[in-house]
């Protein structure tokens, strides 16, 4: 097993705990892949490649200078930065009680919302607050040294932990936040150079 592999699986073990196999339960297919990623469910890697279907439970990594494009079932769109580790906690797209859950335990993503966002529960876990949305695309990794979240587009998007919870509700809109214990920053709006910065960590070349 390579390095890579190990460290994925001890940061699994001391932030996720074990995650339940899934494998039958398809959550989305890799749109666009630009470098190198590959995903793990117990304990067993593969690689990911245009047309390779992700799996509840999944965790994903990308590899450095790769980008990584996710359309879920229910035409949400994930795309990942490099050097991300992200995971699909939870994916049930039919039923009365639709609910997808990601965690993001490093590097950074731009969300698109789909369906699910429009009638049940779509949110992103971090390791200092959970953010969730309807109808919205936006933004949420390091960026100057701390975690931020950014609206892209859409009406909304809420970040919360322990400490308190604020909403963006302007595209253009950030928040930072420093650490589980303190309350997100109250709303800013970004300069377009730092919204530029935050982008290009997801942009494809």
């Amino acid at each position: 097993m390579s390095n890579l592999s190990r460290k994925f699986l001890l940061i699994v073990a001391l932030f996720m705990g074990p995650i339940t196999s899934q494998a039958e339960e398809v959550a989305g297919v890799v749109e666009r892949l630009q470098g190198n990623a590959f995903a793990m469910q117990d304990a067993l890697p593969r690689p990911l490649n245009e047309g390779v279907e992700i799996f509840r439970g999944d965790v994903i990594s990308t590899g450095k200078g790769a980008r990584l494009e996710i359309r879920m079932l229910d035409d949400a769109v994930m795309t990942l930065s490099e050097k991300t580790i992200f995971v699909v906690t939870d994916y049930i797209s039919d039923g009365p009680e639709p609910a997808a859950s990601f965690r993001l335990m490093q590097g950074a993503f731009k969300a698109v919302s789909g369906k699910i966002a429009k009638t049940g529960s779509f949110v992103v876990a971090t390791r200092t607050a959970t953010i969730g949305i309807r109808g919205t695309t936006f933004w949420g990794g390091s960026l100057d040294g701390n975690f931020e979240v950014a609206l892209l587009d859409g009406k909304a998007v809420y970040v919360e932990n322990k400490a308190g919870r604020v909403e963006l509700t302007a595209v253009g809109q950030g928040t930072k936040i420093l650490s589980a214990k303190e309350k997100p920053s109250n709303p800013t709006t970004w300069s377009k150079e730092k919204t530029d910065r935050a982008i290009a960590t997801i942009s494809f070349k």
